[in-house]
């Protein structure tokens, strides 16, 4: 959270780019990353895209998301998160009001077969931000 919170900062690299709508994309650790920096600054995200997440502490309370598309894909063979991660995320996403889309994948930590993260994500893009 602290890494992310300078990050949000008036001197931080997210905001440094001037830009508001942004979407936080992330896997692994930058999963993490981007839900603490959707945590902290949900006005300057449009929503998040999260790939083998974990929450950020099991008691965790995200701001108003005010339904906020997340996509979460995890990997039902994932051997550095626990089964109940993702599923976690979502939940504490969705008591925010995000509107959250999960998908476990048969996988583990690294990236499904036959591009299934990618097919997901490009998938979900399509539905939530058409252009």
């Amino acid at each position: 959270m602290a890494l992310a919170r300078e990050s949000i900062s008036a001197n931080g690299f997210v905001l440094a780019c001037g830009l508001k709508d942004m979407l936080a994309v992330g896997y692994s650790s930058g999963a993490i990353f981007g839900t603490a920096l959707l945590a902290l600054a949900p006005e300057n995200f449009v929503g998040a895209i999260l790939l083998r997440p974990q929450p950020i502490s099991d008691d965790f309370t995200f701001p108003e998301l005010s339904g906020k598309p997340v996509l979460i894909i995890s990997g039902l063979r994932d051997n550095r998160r626990e089964p109940q991660h993702a599923s976690q995320v979502a939940e504490q996403l969705i008591a925010a009001n995000a509107v959250v889309t999960h998908h476990a994948l048969d996988s583990g930590h690294g990236w499904a077969a036959n591009d299934d993260d990618l097919v997901l994500a490009r998938s979900w893009m399509d539905e939530n931000f058409p252009t």
